[in-house]
């Protein structure tokens, strides 16, 4: 399988950005560990992109869009692909309320 181009969303830098800006506070060896253990799960997706869930739904138009989304304990990392493109939409914390944060509105590229 062909790999493919990675590609973030403005609000999934941004949660990467408070991801580790959060953690830091207390332990930034922990804060950039867990940036590593992110892009590193990234990376494998690039190369099997279909190793992500699709997102459990009972509305038909989410589960068209195509989101997926992986788990980075205890952070959740929701991406869609194209064709050739993965595009990391966000990445949220469990206990967020992620569905109203993932689905409020579109995402800008960077």
């Amino acid at each position: 399988m062909a790999n493919y181009k990675i590609r973030y969303t403005r609000d999934a830098v941004d949660d990467l950005d408070s991801i580790f800006d959060y953690i830091s506070e207390e332990n930034r060896a922990a804060a950039a560990h867990m940036l590593e253990r992110m892009e590193s799960s990234v990376l494998k997706l690039a190369d099997n992109p279909r190793i992500g869930s699709v997102l459990p739904t009972n509305d038909l138009s989410l589960i068209e869009t195509g989101y997926r989304r992986i788990v980075v304990k205890p952070y959740i990392i929701f991406y869609r692909l194209s064709k050739d493109e993965l595009l990391i939409a966000r990445v949220l914390h469990g206990r967020q309320d992620w569905m109203n944060l993932l689905f409020e509105k579109d995402f800008e590229d960077v």
